[in-house]
């Protein structure tokens, strides 16, 4: 009796369990036939039935409509796989993350529904292409607007000279030469600027650091904000995709506190670690509500941080509130 008691509570614990889970949920046994399944599992893949009028029947027959997982299951049973996960599977308007692992007394299928996540992974990806073409657009802009009208000058200069040079004396010409010679200085430095705006050269040649405080140095110079720089780097270089990752981040971050936080100083700690580079950026400024922020108008500045942040699988964490300043740390891994 005692036994039977136990057998039953175990089998309603068991029960609640599936029922509450915050996923959906199958249990299926040797037969091919569900056990157990709760109402996520029946919402997330829009089966024909309440959970508790699936109890026992044949699992293919529930899923004909989700191809790929009646694959994957078949394999299960088949013996050809223990386990399957079929990530971000398009279904209906959402995007699921099925998972199935073979147990001893059939198997469990699991269902995550990650739309959200999905969705915001394309608000992220769409964000900071939008932010490469900006910097294309303005970058071009210079170029159409700055360097093609002093080409043509110069053309047309050296056009004029090559006209008149029977008729010019030796001052005139001197000084004509010497006006062309200018505006190519100067046209040289309009390119270099760019250049460094791409691809900063002094990052290319001398590391983060280096990069790093000729940035600090040439912000502090213009604009009316104090930012100091300290880093506890050993290492002469990191790998090149990294150190570019990391200066376009901080200059991002410096360039928010710039313009947006009122700040009178700024931070800017750059520290390794054996595994992990972190970077700080913190600034005294009005700071502003994150949890509101983050959810309405995230910015593309912030998103393309968390981006490249991502993209080196490292992690992005925003630390602020109304009149406490912005604190952010980033730490990305390093490979040994």
């Amino acid at each position: 009796m005692k036994q039977k008691i136990h057998n039953d509570s175990t089998k309603n614990l068991l029960s609640s369990v599936v029922k509450n889970a915050p996923y959906g949920m199958i249990a299926i046994d040797n037969f091919d036939q569900i056990v157990l399944v709760n109402d996520q599992a029946v919402s997330l893949l829009k089966l024909d039935a309440k959970p508790n009028e699936l109890n026992e029947l044949v699992i293919f027959d529930q899923i004909k409509h989700i191809e790929q997982l009646h694959l994957k299951l078949n394999q299960i049973v088949e013996n050809q796989y223990r386990d399957f996960n079929l990530e971000a599977l398009p279904f209906d308007d959402k995007f699921l993350n099925i998972r199935g692992r073979k147990i001893v007394e059939g198997y469990i299928v699991t269902i995550e529904d990650i739309t959200r996540d999905k969705e915001m992974e394309m608000v992220a990806l769409n964000s900071m292409l939008e932010g490469q073409e900006l910097e294309r657009t303005r970058i071009a802009k210079e170029i159409h607007d700055g360097i093609g009208p002093s080409l043509s000058t110069i053309r047309l200069l050296l056009e004029n000279l090559s006209s008149e040079n029977n008729r010019l004396d030796n001052a005139k010409f001197s000084g004509q030469v010497s006006e062309i010679l200018d505006m190519i200085d100067s046209l040289t430095g309009d390119i270099r600027d760019i250049s460094h705006q791409l691809m900063p050269k002094i990052l290319l040649d001398f590391g983060i650091i280096p990069a790093l405080e000729n940035l600090v140095n040439r912000i502090n110079r213009a604009e009316r904000i104090k930012i100091i720089l300290f880093h506890s780097i050993l290492s002469d270089r990191f790998p090149e995709l990294i150190e570019l990752g990391l200066y376009r981040i901080c200059q991002e971050l410096i360039n928010n506190s710039v313009k947006h936080s009122s700040a009178t100083e700024v931070q800017v700690q750059l520290i390794e670690h054996p595994e992990s580079l972190i970077l700080m950026v913190e600034d005294n400024g009005k700071g502003f509500d994150k949890t509101s922020v983050m959810k309405e108008n995230p910015g593309v500045g912030l998103i393309n941080v968390e981006s490249r942040t991502n993209a080196f699988g490292g992690n992005f964490i925003l630390d602020t509130a109304i009149s406490k300043g912005v604190t952010a740390t980033i730490e990305i891994p390093l490979e040994k």
